[in-house]
C-alpha cells in the first residue's frame, strides 16, 4: 500500500542549468516557455553550450521526468519516481508519518477495548505491554501498550539508549522525576526511531499506537515470539485489569484514589504513587524481564 496522500507530476527541467528548477508538465504550456519551441535559442544557457542545433523545435537540453510528492506537506517536495519505493510513502509506513496522522487522523476511529483500555486489533502484545506492528515486507513499529501509557502519564522526557543496530528497542522515559526502562522483550534490527517525542512526549499519551511509536525497524521471526494477539490479547488484558486492581488494593492507602469509573485504574496512576510505589508496579507489571518470568 501506499499513502493517500503521494501525489504524482511528470516535470521538465532544464539539464544544462547549475539549479535544477522542476516545472509541471501541467503548468509548463505557458507563454513565455522557452524550452519547447524554436524560441529556445534565445535563451543564455543554451548559448554556452556546445552542440548542434536542434531540429525538433525544442531544446536539446530539455529533461522530463516522473516525479512523486505529498499532497499533505505545505511545500510539495519531488521525488523522483524511481526512489519513492525508498521513503515511507511507498509502503505501509506511511500510517506512521506525522503528516499523514495529522491529515487522515486515524486515531479518531474507534479501537478495541477491553475495559477503557484500546487494544487494536492486528498488534501483537509483549507481556510487559508493548506492540508490535510488522508488516508483509517484515517492516515493523513497535511503542508502548495503552495500558502502559495509561499507568505513566505524561513524560517529561524521552530518551533512546540505541538508534540503530540489532538489540532489544530501548527508551528511557521519564515521568514525575523517575527514568522508566521502556523495552521491547525481543531483538529486531532497529533502523529508526521517533526522534519527534524528544521534542514533545506528548503522543505517548495520547496516541501510544500512532504518534507515539518509539521503534521502526525490521522483524525476523523472534522478533514475534511468545507475544499475544486476537482474543489472546484480549484475554490477557482483561486478566491484567484484575491483577492491576489487586495490585493498588494490596498497598493499603484509604485515601488512594486509584480506581476510575468502571473499575479501571486511574489515569496518570504514576502521580499517585509514591517512588517506591511506583518502581514495584514498574517491576510487576512492565519490567522486560517480565515474559521471562511468565514463562518459568
Amino acid at each position: 500500500m501506499t499513502c493517500p496522500f503521494l501525489k504524482e507530476a511528470q516535470v521538465k527541467y532544464c539539464l544544462a542549468s547549475s539549479v535544477r528548477k522542476l516545472i509541471p508538465v501541467a503548468a509548463a504550456g505557458r507563454a513565455e516557455e522557452k524550452c519547447g519551441s524554436a524560441a529556445h535559442v534565445t535563451c543564455p544557457v543554451y548559448r554556452t553550450q556546445a552542440g548542434e542545433p536542434s531540429t525538433t523545435g525544442s531544446c536539446p537540453w530539455l529533461g522530463e521526468s516522473l516525479m512523486q510528492y505529498c499532497g499533505a506537506a505545505a511545500i510539495a517536495k519531488m521525488v523522483p519516481y524511481s526512489e519513492s519505493i525508498l521513503s515511507r510513502c511507498g509502503n505501509n509506513r506511511y500510517r506512521y508519518c506525522e503528516l499523514y496522522l495529522a491529515m487522515a487522523n486515524p486515531s479518531a476511529v474507534p479501537a478495541d477495548e477491553v475495559d477503557g483500555i484500546p487494544v487494536p486489533a492486528g498488534l501483537r502484545y509483549s507481556a510487559n505491554h508493548m506492540w508490535l506492528d510488522v508488516d508483509e515486507d517484515g517492516l515493523c513499529h513497535a511503542g508502548m501498550d495503552a495500558f502502559l501509557s495509561r499507568a505513566l502519564g505524561p513524560a517529561e522526557r524521552v530518551n533512546f539508549v540505541w538508534q540503530t543496530g540489532q538489540h532489544r528497542a530501548t527508551a528511557v522515559i521519564t515521568v514525575n522525576g523517575i527514568d522508566h526502562d521502556v523495552v521491547f522483550p525481543n531483538a529486531f534490527l532497529l533502523t529508526n526511531c521517533n526522534l519527534y517525542l524528544r521534542t514533545n512526549p506528548s503522543p505517548l499519551t495520547s496516541d501510544p499506537y500512532a504518534g507515539g511509536w518509539l521503534f521502526e525497524g525490521v522483524a525476523t521471526p523472534e522478533t514475534t515470539e511468545h507475544l499475544l494477539q486476537g482474543a489472546a490479547a484480549r484475554d490477557w488484558m482483561e486478566h491484567e485489569q484484575h491483577r492491576i486492581s489487586e495490585f493498588l488494593q494490596q498497598l493499603h492507602d484509604p485515601n488512594a484514589r486509584f480506581a476510575a469509573d468502571g473499575g479501571t485504574f486511574v489515569h496518570s496512576l504514576s502521580r499517585y504513587l509514591d517512588r517506591g510505589q511506583m518502581l514495584a508496579l514498574f517491576h510487576e507489571f512492565f519490567s522486560p524481564m517480565r515474559g521471562e518470568r511468565d514463562q518459568s
